[in-house]
């Protein structure tokens, strides 16, 4: 019996989709790109830039048995996904398969029946401008990181376990890293003093409008002491604003970028590990696709929230203007009448911003992991919450006069109507507000206490994950649907670090006055104290520097965002792709032309030892006559301290102690320790033992233990065939396995083959982790 067959990326789609459209229907996944383009080889430079891809070999049995299956199909519809990687896969499907580029193609943004229905009725053809943007970017990225990456191996270390490398917006998203790191050694912050005036018998902080500067202890500390001394005999006199009416309009519907920064900022969930999340929700029909630019919602959709707000909050709840969140900014055609092409692609559905498919669906099941079941809520409570009325405020400012003709203000607010607050819920009351309007205008009021406190004025801070989000964005560096990766790309080249910062002791000297008794408080603070911040690290600061100086042009913010507008010209039919190619190719070799006769970068410290990229991260080398020794050195050394001789030699040296990260294999950090019998390693799940190793634990390096970890790898005889680092195929005493440990659990699960269809011995890696994820 023939049937329609629908291809999507996704094999957690096949099922429901053959649900929705019944027993006429086959749904079958490619498991993302089938073929690839290997390297710079592959691209004719002198054809107009044509590549060659390649079937991937990872994915052969996956296209044999797409290709059955097309064999017996009456009709192929392509439904990969409805951005610019999918509109690739869609024609390399048809390359792959001899498929005609006129083949249906269909597109939906939710998994429901309704939305796949409609998609199957309104088919369109592939978008081959889209297609042209999709290829072009592909070219670009492997012209830069083919005809870069190797200047960085052949003048500052050629890494094979990092992989340097250069990225067409992989080294900008460094870049953001890197200025923000100089701002902050530019900027060290001014010591001041923040003054906070207790008052009334609810004892409520006032802040001084100024902050008095500490240039030095001795002159502050005079004015900050003359100042509080005055304080004692003013006559602190009070004054109240009439309540001002103020309004919190309602949050816009999620994008991609903005549902990163807002995860990341309130779940402290990662951009990488939002988008696997959605992922899995997408899949799920829970939500709408999670890659958009659009801040818009379907009629259809605003028909259903706006009777879910009226049955659950009232009619007043409702914004007057919700219609105006399905309004769309069209492009004019460039003459008159549309092409069939965009009629086509205008019977489809457009894209909508990410929310949930079933608004009435306030919450998820169980069976849903924790963080899961918090991004739904997210998304749930902000689409519901972007539909609604303003909240309504009433606000006042009291003031109260201070010495010096300065004074203290305090504000507070009441709700007056909690429109959109009401959905994650708001204060009803507010007692200051209620008792700050008692108190009579130009009435003098007592101090409790005044405290004088020292702190950091305009300290600039690290950037988190969502801030670089939020720039990447505002700069125009790669879409929104690369942030995650790019972010996660830069951590796992080593040039960035996601860490901890310690803040800079300072001696302050803080002051308390209660009644007429003032009383000085000497104490050592911590400032500028961060947590989960992106830190920029020795070989991030080497790379860009070296970058910057040779390919400035290049990784320029304002090129990399014409980049991308050319791109998107490009997908409109604006702008011929190979030109784009050619362009950047000519910039390319015009940068690099002076630069076979650079040397390596090394930094002298002394006669004996220099500082330098090691082929496992920086190091320490040191020549003692024809004997090199290769030193670890600390990972948060300043660089411009570094090249300006600021540093001694045993500041640069990792200090030892019980343990230490020396180094990573593959993604697992090696841990040196001394134990009861001697030195030995940690990676992963592994031990093993150094007594073999006849040097001291100082200078052991990376260059001495990857032969011992590779050897531990290779004398495991029972795995059969690694998927990733949690899943591998073992043989054991009753056959093949499934062996699955990640690093939360304590014990492994091991894992039956029984009913795996397939040949888990060749087939796509993406089918075993599909089926160890179902069992």
């Amino acid at each position: 019996m023939s049937y329609k067959l629908v291809i999507v990326e996704s094999p957690a789609k096949c099922q429901k989709i053959e649900s929705y459209l019944g027993s006429g229907f086959k749904c079958i996944a490619s498991y993302g790109h089938i073929q690839e383009l290997p390297g710079i080889k592959n691209i004719e430079m002198d054809n107009n830039f044509h590549p060659n891809f390649q079937p991937l070999q990872s994915k052969s049995q996956q296209i044999t048995k797409i290709r059955t299956m097309i064999n017996k199909a009456s009709e192929v519809l392509i439904a990969t996904d409805d951005d610019r990687e999918g509109e690739g896969i869609g024609w390399h499907l048809c390359e792959v398969f001899s498929l005609p580029l006129t083949t249906k193609r269909i597109i939906f943004h939710e998994i429901t029946k309704t939305a796949i229905q409609r998609a199957v009725a309104n088919p369109g053809r592939l978008n081959l401008d889209l297609v042209h943007a999709q290829q072009a970017r592909q070219i670009l990225d492997v012209l830069v990181g083919y005809k870069i990456s190797p200047i960085l191996w052949q003048h500052i270390s050629r890494n094979s376990k990092t992989g340097l490398s250069a990225g067409r917006c992989q080294t900008p998203a460094l870049r953001i890293v890197y200025d923000n790191q100089k701002d902050i050694d530019a900027s060290p912050g001014k010591k001041v003093y923040n003054t906070t005036g207790y008052f009334t018998q609810l004892n409520l902080p006032f802040a001084l409008n100024h902050n008095f500067e500490i240039i030095s202890f001795n002159s502050a500390t005079n004015t900050m002491e003359d100042y509080l001394e005055k304080s004692v005999e003013f006559d602190h006199i009070y004054s109240c604003s009439k309540p001002k009416s103020t309004t919190k309009n309602p949050p816009t519907p999620f994008t991609t970028s903005s549902l990163q920064q807002k995860a990341s900022s309130e779940l402290n969930i990662s951009p990488k590990e939002t988008m696997s999340i959605c992922q899995t929700l997408y899949e799920a029909g829970l939500i709408t696709y999670m890659r958009t630019d659009s801040t818009t919602f379907s009629l259809e959709f605003i028909q259903k929230a706006s009777d879910f707000i009226k049955d659950k909050y009232g009619d007043p709840y409702l914004n007057e203007n919700v219609n105006s969140l399905s309004e769309r900014k069209v492009e004019k055609p460039k003459k008159g009448k549309k092409s069939k092409k965009e009629e086509e692609n205008n019977a489809q559905e457009a894209h909508e911003a990410i929310r949930p498919t079933d608004v009435t669906m306030e919450k998820i099941a169980d069976s849903y992991s924790a963080k899961e079941r918090k991004m739904y809520n997210l998304i749930w409570s902000v689409t519901v919450e972007s539909c609604m009325s303003p909240a309504k405020y009433l606000s006042i400012a009291a003031k109260i006069t201070a010495p010096m003709d300065k004074e203290y203000k305090h504000n507070e607010e009441l709700a007056e109507f909690a429109g959109w607050k009401i959905v994650r819920g708001y204060d009803k009351e507010n007692s200051n507000y209620t008792f700050l309007l008692t108190i009579k205008n130009k009435s003098k009021v007592n101090y409790n206490k005044i405290t004088a406190k020292v702190s950091i004025k305009d300290l600039k801070s690290h950037y988190t994950e969502a801030k670089l989000v939020q720039l990447l964005e505002e700069k125009g560096i790669g879409r929104p649907s690369t942030f995650s990766s790019l972010i996660d790309k830069i951590q796992e080249r080593g040039y960035v670090k996601k860490d901890n910062v310690t803040g800079k002791k300072i001696k302050c000297v803080d002051y308390e006055l209660e009644k007429d008794e003032l009383q000085e408080i000497e104490d050592e603070r911590e400032f500028g104290n961060e947590k989960n911040k992106l830190v920029i690290q020795p070989l991030g600061v080497l790379v860009l520097e070296f970058l910057l100086q040779h390919f400035d042009k290049l990784f320029d913010y304002e090129y990399t965002k014409n980049m991308e507008a050319n791109l998107d010209s490009i997908s409109k039919g604006d702008k011929i792709w190979y030109d784009l190619c050619k362009e950047c190719s000519d910039d390319i070799d015009d940068c690099s032309k002076d630069l076979k006769t650079l040397d390596k970068k090394v930094i002298n410290i002394d006669d004996t030892h220099v500082f330098m990229i090691g082929k496992y991260g920086p190091v320490i080398k040191k020549q003692e006559g024809e004997k090199t020794i290769f030193i670890n050195c600390r990972k948060d050394l300043d660089m411009d301290k570094l090249e300006k001789g600021e540093y001694e030699l045993e500041e640069m040296i990792e200090k030892q102690s019980g343990k230490k990260v020396i180094g990573k294999y593959k993604k697992d950090d090696v841990v040196l320790k001394k134990g009861k019998f001697g030195n030995y390693i940690e990676w992963g799940s592994n031990k093993k033992s150094l007594n073999g190793i006849q040097k001291e634990i100082e200078d052991i390096t990376m260059e001495d233990l990857i032969p011992i970890i590779e050897n531990k790898v290779t004398l495991n005889t029972s795995i059969v065939r690694e998927i990733n680092y949690e899943i591998s195929i073992r043989n054991g005493k009753y056959g093949h396995y499934i062996y699955y440990k990640t690093k939360k659990m304590t014990k492994p699960k091991f894992i039956k083959l029984v009913g795996f269809k397939g040949d888990y011995n060749t087939c796509p890696k993406e089918e075993i982790e599909e089926y160890v994820s179902k069992n």
